[in-house]
């Protein structure tokens, strides 16, 4: 088991505080360190990332520390990897080419990852 940290009761992601493999139970836990529930996770989530604590409509808003951090630019189901390569960040304007190439090297293939 892997531990995650949700920290407003609102977000609709936990970020990792280890490494957790596809298939791995991730607990999540608030800020008090207090194990809330445990989902599965899709794929892979490196450690600091974020994990899809809900299914995520494309269009919709990422809610973490209980604010909107950016829009979904695909529909995300619950466990799967929030990033870059299915998010556009409402703070920051990534180029492509940068989004290319932390999917290259994260190995993130596309939007096929969130079919279930």
């Amino acid at each position: 088991m892997s531990r995650f940290m949700k920290m407003e009761r609102e977000d609709t992601v936990a970020t990792a505080l280890e490494k957790t493999s596809k298939g791995e139970a991730a607990e999540i836990h608030d800020t008090n360190n207090n194990k809330i529930y445990s989902i599965i996770a899709k794929e892979d989530i490196p450690y600091g990332n974020k994990i899809a604590l809900v299914d995520m409509k494309k269009g919709s808003n990422v809610i973490k520390y209980g604010g909107n951090t950016g829009e979904c630019t695909q529909d995300i189901k619950t466990g799967y990897l929030v990033h870059v390569h299915n998010v556009k960040s409402y703070s920051v304007n990534i180029p492509n080419s940068i989004i290319e190439e932390i999917k290259r090297q994260m190995n993130i293939r596309g939007e096929e990852k969130n079919d279930i």
